[in-house]
């Protein structure tokens, strides 16, 4: 570690404050940073919860988890990038000549940091985080390396949307009390798990928009890239479904996030008043509409962040309204 501070030095090649930034990506990690607080804060409205040091350890295990995985990627396209343009002038590595032992010495700081406070937060909560928890570290390390990662296969958009929409929403729900959704325990020889399983629908239900807003993030990042893509020998979603049905999904998950929203206070999982939020449903229709007119990396990519973030900060506003009134 020191010697990762130490070398955050304004000299050519080595790493400084904005650089890390841009390695580890901060402007991303809003797609791990709302699913987390609407996570705590349903906890707090549906089942009355809160712990403040088990949140503690869980913000900092997922920032860090994700700032890893994000490490890992801009690495690994460093290291299989056959398009020697996008290697030397677009990546973060070989456009600021940077170390790259260096780079893998931050990627195993960060990674050896999140484990180590989930192990303490396994230790606080219950033994099933464990395999939870440790399901979350696989995908989000195979997302970007190995032969194969998934963030170069068909399956990047359902890793993404699910691990994070949904298994950072659930995890920061159980994380406050976990009797709430299952109990285990060792009884001879035998291991009992009892699980609340209308809870987990429940979880599942109301973390379905973020699964869907999630997954167009890295649709949209696909669709961008399909041709860069395919230079790089990324075969994407994209790339096997063609860039008009790649822009059809887009939508359809879009309007799928909104329809939730409009049966969430039918089920009775949020207040009549709810129905209100989809005011903000026009600026999200016209952010579609920008981006399905053209897929500019530069230019558009950042309708699918914009989207995700107004239905998430809507979803935020009246889970805490909700709470308060």
């Amino acid at each position: 570690m020191r010697s990762i501070i130490l070398s955050m030095t304004s000299q050519k090649g080595r790493i400084t404050l904005p650089i890390f930034l841009e390695f580890i990506e901060l402007r991303t990690k809003v797609a791990s940073v709302f699913p987390m607080l609407l996570g705590i804060l349903w906890s707090l409205y549906r089942y009355h919860v809160f712990t403040p040091l088990n949140t503690f350890l869980f913000v900092l295990a997922v920032l860090s988890f994700d700032m890893c995985t994000t490490a890992i990627n801009n690495t690994m396209d460093y290291v299989k990038a056959k398009d020697q343009v996008y290697r030397k002038e677009k990546n973060v590595i070989g456009r600021h000549q940077l170390d790259f032992r260096q780079m893998v010495e931050i990627i195993f700081f960060l990674l050896f940091f999140s484990i180590a406070i989930s192990l303490m937060l396994v230790w606080r909560t219950d033994l099933m985080l464990l395999p939870l928890g440790a399901v979350c570290f696989v995908i989000g390390i195979c997302y970007t390396f190995g032969p194969i990662p998934l963030s170069r296969m068909p399956l990047g958009e359902i890793f993404s949307g699910v691990t994070m929409g949904l298994g950072i929403f659930f995890l920061a729900v159980f994380v406050q009390a976990p009797p709430q959704l299952l109990v285990s325990r060792f009884v001879g020889q035998w291991f009992q798990l009892q699980v609340a399983w209308g809870k987990f629908l429940e979880i599942g239900l109301m973390s379905l928009p973020l699964v869907c807003l999630i997954a167009n993030i890295m649709l949209a990042n696909n669709l961008c890239d399909l041709e860069e893509d395919i230079r790089n020998d990324r075969h994407t979603l994209v790339f096997h479904i063609g860039r008009q049905k790649g822009l059809l999904l887009y939508t359809c998950l879009s309007m799928l996030s909104w329809i939730l929203w409009l049966l969430y206070p039918l089920l009775g999982f949020l207040p009549y008043w709810a129905w209100i939020g989809c005011g903000v449903a026009f600026l999200s229709y016209k952010s579609l509409g920008r981006f399905l007119e053209k897929q500019i990396k530069g230019e558009t990519f950042v309708e699918a962040v914009k989207s995700f973030v107004l239905f998430a900060l809507m979803y935020l506003v009246v889970l805490i309204l909700a709470i308060v009134f």
